[in-house]
């Protein structure tokens, strides 16, 4: 047992970033600040020298005084928890490691406040041509995600290229050509329509893919989400059906896709077994996992079939 979580742990730890990447992401994340030069390099020399582990230096800061005063100011991490910070950390990783791309199509990838949407902002590294933010017109939308974006956002200038928008339902994309985007990426969005809808927006994924594009999407797993909220509700009021990873194997073959890759986001392989979540374990094991059906969320990278 021991040997073979030990190779999860080196198997996780070869994908994540670097270990200053790593630093200074934590500290954006979690104390929301540049990492000072003393802390910076007291840390880097303890991860490289193996006298701390990367969950020991994440559990570090957020159990630091620091970020125990800025808790006590709800106006600045409203909304926020431990266990948010750490998906958030391994979101990052996920978008910061999807396939180099020049047209992009991102199915409900708005940013509130941000108008480069999500993808920019959670640091996809490439440059592209065109990166296309698709989003239910404002009326559509659930009360949480009113603010999302405003309707008369057309289009906005990044440093990576050029932002644009499309308001309708992702089910729909006849504006979008066909055999015309590189890459499609879902970011928990497919769990917002219903599980009739997904098979809509599924094919016409498959219809607006270049041959050798890529379909990349995470959403959350329902085998360990039942265990938080129970079978008669979902983690978000917006959300109309929740998935298990061989569900979603068999609706991805059904609909023309092959996975090419699928991991798991946050293991949480305790709360899965004892049949009790336990945030901690969210928490301290943030990152990217080939033990999907144990982690908080499922990540597909896929391809059309033929």
């Amino acid at each position: 047992m021991f040997a073979r979580l030990l190779r999860r742990r080196r198997r996780m730890l070869s994908e994540r970033l670097s270990f200053t990447s790593f630093i200074r992401l934590g500290y954006e994340l979690i104390l929301g600040r540049e990492p000072d030069p003393r802390g910076f390099a007291d840390f880097q020399e303890r991860l490289r020298s193996q006298g701390m582990t990367r969950a020991e230096f994440r559990k570090a800061l957020l159990y630091s005084a620091e970020f125990q005063r800025v808790r006590r100011h709800p106006e600045a991490f409203a909304g926020v928890t431990y266990g948010l910070i750490a998906l958030h950390e391994s979101r990052t990783l996920m978008v910061r490691g999807l396939p180099k791309a020049e047209g992009i199509l991102d199915l409900g990838g708005a940013c509130e406040g941000q108008p480069e949407g999500a993808l920019v902002v959670m640091g996809y590294p490439y440059p592209f041509r065109s990166l296309t933010i698709v989003e239910p017109p404002a009326a559509e939308r659930h009360d949480l995600y009113k603010g999302a974006c405003r309707d008369e956002v057309q289009t906005c200038l990044t440093p990576r290229g050029e932002v644009r928008y499309l308001f309708r339902s992702m089910a729909d994309l006849a504006p979008v050509a066909s055999e015309s985007v590189d890459l499609v990426f879902s970011g928990e969005s497919i769990e917002h329509v219903t599980k009739e809808e997904a098979g809509r927006v599924f094919a016409e994924v498959r219809r607006v893919l270049k041959p050798g594009g890529s379909f990349c999407f995470d959403t959350p797993n329902r085998r360990v989400t039942r265990i938080q909220v129970g079978n008669r509700q979902f983690i978000n009021a917006d959300h109309k059906h929740e998935y298990m990873h061989p569900e979603l194997m068999e609706m991805l073959a059904r609909c023309g896709f092959v996975v090419v890759e699928a991991k798991g986001l946050n293991w949480v392989p305790e709360s899965v077994h004892s049949g009790r979540f336990i945030e901690e374990e969210l928490i301290t094991n943030a990152g990217m996992f080939d033990d999907i059906e144990e982690c908080y969320l499922l990540y597909y990278r896929c391809r059309r079939g033929g």
